[in-house]
């Protein structure tokens, strides 16, 4: 074997190994990343700059649907929406959503008013995430109860410095 052949079945074998890889990558990306991304309530502590605000109430999954992309290349521009299932009626609608993350420098990301005069509580913007965490909506209605979900993140490029 010369050397052009000696590099041709490392070049294969290289190859072959990747795309191994790539395909194994790709299937558990489906089912995996799902699984990082889970809302299905609590599964991981409430971070403290949430229970601060919370102020002792105490807070309750479900209501509302948090929706990031579970693996983002750059920590930058984070696309994320929020909406929240609600009547938003006089006697039953969201006064207030707050966006919390758990590593960034402040962990408060952006708090929006509403109203019953909305037809819905739904918000679309782009965030920004110092590291991998998970992001966190609360939901505050006019009866005082607390709503909470919450989404893991993957960041590859991170976004704030410290």
């Amino acid at each position: 074997m010369n050397a052009r052949e000696i590099k041709t079945v490392q070049r294969r074998a290289f190859f072959k190994n990747a795309l191994a890889v790539g395909g194994g990558l790709s299937i558990w990306g489906c089912s995996g990343l799902k699984a990082l991304a889970s809302q299905d309530g609590p599964g991981r502590d409430i971070p403290q700059a949430v229970l601060n605000w919370a102020n002792g109430q105490p807070l309750q999954y479900g209501r509302i649907h948090l929706s990031l992309p579970p693996l983002v290349e750059n920590g930058f521009l984070v696309r994320m929406s929020v909406r929240v299932e609600s009547p938003m009626t006089e006697s039953d609608h969201v006064e207030e959503l707050r966006i919390f993350s758990e590593l960034n420098p402040s962990p408060f990301i952006a708090n929006f008013f509403h109203g019953p005069q909305l037809p819905e509580t739904r918000v679309e913007t782009r965030i920004r995430l110092a590291d991998s965490q998970a992001v966190w909506a609360v939901a505050r209605t006019n009866t005082g109860d607390l709503w909470c979900s919450y989404q893991q993140v993957i960041v590859t490029l991170a976004a704030c410095a410290g």
